[in-house]
């Protein structure tokens, strides 16, 4: 049977979506947090090596992603019942550069849905007139086909459909967010004629300017990337349209990038926190108000209200590619498994002479940002030590990202997720490089939880029930001086091959 709500959650329930690379979950919030229901569909992604191309396709089917939601709102109708009622709001968070076309009168997508993994755009970028300094400041972000402006020019130039739509005046482009607002929302026309999107999503083309927040002409000219194809841009907070779920309408009024989102999983996010999530890469962010940070940093916009008297904030971003994307990398260089246990035994290791890696798995992200590093190890690593090497790889670019985000005061606290988290050691050897008290939470649900508190209009209720380990710095004179050594030899490494 269906709950049967008491009176003081009228009006109180609120539903998040997250689009995530795996999977798509619904899920239903109350106002202080707590989630009452959830519900998951998968979407799987596709790799294929096109003919005459030297880049593999990475797509996911965009219907299929839109059945799923569909399915998972069916099931909360069900089991909500009359209870339906109470949703007061609703959220979404997504992939921010996944993109796909399509046709915004059937609304029929035209392509496949574009993978953030996707760099078959890359060609693009050869000639940029912009260096990253300069494209920084503009969009926040630096030049990387990860992005969607050099996928959409593929796609006006390589897809049939595409083209045809664009002769026919009905095309759009966009991340899949806006595809699936098309179908799922009661817009109105009159006000919202175009597909719609939020700053967030927007800056992820590599086509939004950040200090203007606006579609900047001059990125558009060099991608040649039609103003009419794209999504009309609202705040993170406005009413997007209205959601049908049973015979319950109900406002949409919150969307944002997926690690954007999560940040507030909690409430609103602290000035003097960081929250770093460590799965396939790392991933760290910080709340400012700034849109200028320190070089090798990246900018995006987190909070961008409908109101001139709500506070504007931005993300100080960085990624550290190597984690578990280079598990593959260290099958081959080990010749084991690399299991938890394995992990967890090498984390153990106090080896006597040089033990490092100099991690380049998926390339040198922040703050260094190079692509054309090969990895390896220093000298005569058991297989064991090179686990270890490449643990404290991950773990020393972290803390220098921190570092570089304490320019906006002492981090205080460290917010820490994602499967590497889970060993204890990982987090101890954070929190005894940075000096700050690190707080593991195993919240998989973080970005649902986000998106909730932002489609209730950040309430002050917000405290959700959390259970959560602390790890307090202490002293650890032998991790520093393996960091310190890491950190000549990363400067070695990089000013030999400028």
């Amino acid at each position: 049977m269906p709950p049967v709500f008491s009176s003081q959650f009228n009006n109180n329930l609120h539903l998040a979506i997250d689009q995530g690379g795996q999977s798509t979950r619904v899920a239903i919030y109350t106002s202080t947090g707590q989630q009452i229901c959830a519900y998951s569909s998968p979407c799987a992604t596709q790799h294929s090596h096109a003919t005459n191309s030297t880049y593999p396709h990475i797509e996911q089917n965009a219907a299929a992603i839109l059945a799923g939601i569909r399915d998972s709102l069916h099931s909360i109708q069900q089991y909500l019942g009359a209870d339906v009622q109470y949703i007061a709001s609703a959220g979404f968070a997504g992939q921010g550069s996944s993109l796909l076309c399509w046709n915004n009168r059937t609304g029929d997508a035209l392509t496949p849905v574009l993978s953030w993994q996707d760099i078959r755009g890359e060609p693009y970028l050869a000639q940029f007139p912009l260096d990253n300094q300069e494209l920084q400041q503009l969009t926040g972000l630096r030049l990387s086909p990860h992005y969607g402006a050099s996928k959409m020019r593929w796609c006006l130039e390589h897809s049939s459909a595409v083209i045809a739509a664009q002769h026919n005046h009905c095309l759009s482009i966009g991340p899949i967010v806006s595809y699936l607002f098309w179908h799922l929302l009661d817009q109105p026309r009159a006000q919202h004629p175009k597909s719609l999107i939020d700053p967030g999503h927007a800056q992820r083309t590599l086509l939004w300017n950040l200090q203007r927040n606006e579609w900047e002409s001059t990125l558009l000219e060099h991608f040649k990337i039609p103003r009419a194809v794209l999504p009309e841009c609202l705040h993170h907070n406005s009413h997007f349209g209205d959601l049908l779920v049973g015979d319950h309408s109900i406002p949409f009024t919150a969307c944002a990038r997926d690690q954007g989102a999560s940040l507030f999983a909690r409430g609103l996010p602290q000035t003097d926190c960081v929250y770093i999530n460590i799965g396939t890469g790392a991933f760290i962010q910080r709340l400012s108000d700034k849109l200028q940070a320190p070089d090798g940093l990246l900018v995006s916009p987190l909070w961008f209200p409908e109101s001139k008297h709500q506070q504007t904030f931005y993300a100080w971003e960085a990624t550290v590619n190597g984690a578990a994307a280079a598990i593959g990398f260290m099958q081959e260089q080990t010749g084991l498994a690399i299991t938890p246990a394995d992990i967890n035994a090498a984390l153990e290791l106090n080896p006597a002479g040089d033990c490092y890696l100099l991690n380049a798995v998926g390339g040198l992200s922040a703050p260094y940002w190079r692509t054309d590093l090969q990895s390896h190890f220093s000298q005569g690593l058991s297989p064991q030590e090179k686990i270890l090497a490449w643990i404290e790889s991950v773990i020393f670019q972290i803390v220098i990202n921190v570092q570089l985000m304490n320019s906006l005061g002492p981090v205080q606290k460290i917010i820490i997720s994602g499967g590497f988290s889970k060993a204890d050691a990982v987090c101890q050897k954070i929190a005894d490089l940075t000096h700050a008290n690190i707080h593991r939470s195993d919240n998989a649900d973080a970005t649902l939880q986000g998106t909730a508190c932002m489609a209730a209009g950040l309430p002050e209720s917000w405290k959700p029930l959390m259970q959560e380990d602390v790890f307090v710095p202490q002293e650890n004179p032998v991790l520093s001086q393996r960091f310190s050594r890491w950190q000549g030899v990363m400067q070695q490494w990089l000013s030999a091959r400028v």
